[in-house]
């Protein structure tokens, strides 16, 4: 006698839906990533533009329209890595979304494991009464039979 869950076909089912949603999770994770990393860049260049800007200015002469043009790129990257931070806040939301999504998809799969376990198991326990009565009943008909040969 084999063990046939009834179930198998939704098991299944439920198991494709968590990896669609694992899937979908890691992407907008990685893109959560790239955002940051764009940010980061742009917070570098802010770096690396007031790092020219002291060069300058130790340098000595008059670099004021170079400064002028470091102090207006500075500013604009200001503007820029605030938007970026805007941007990675609606990502961020948006995998936290996906990984609730995941989370409820991975919990449907385990109810579902959890009852096919529950049910392969109470198969195991009925299949084994059924073996062990039928090994009494055969206890039983050589007990039988040696009486009855001792008898005659």
């Amino acid at each position: 006698m084999k063990f046939l869950f009834r179930l198998e076909k939704v098991l299944q089912h439920r198991k494709r839906l968590e990896i669609l949603a694992q899937k979908d999770f890691y992407e907008a994770d990685e893109k959560k990533r790239q955002a940051i990393d764009v940010m980061d860049e742009m917070i570098n260049e802010i770096s690396k533009a007031r790092q020219r800007a002291f060069t300058l200015q130790t340098h000595g002469g008059k670099p004021q329209r170079e400064l002028a043009d470091i102090d207006q790129f500075i500013k604009g990257q200001d503007v820029r890595i605030e938007i970026q931070r805007s941007k990675v806040k609606e990502i961020e939301k948006i995998v936290e979304a996906k990984r609730e999504i995941l989370q409820q998809k991975a919990i449907d799969y385990k109810i579902m494991d959890k009852l096919k376990d529950k049910k392969k198991n109470e198969f195991l326990s009925e299949v084994s009464k059924i073996e062990q009565k039928n090994s009494d009943e055969q206890s039983s008909i050589r007990m039988f039979y040696k009486e009855k040969e001792k008898g005659s």
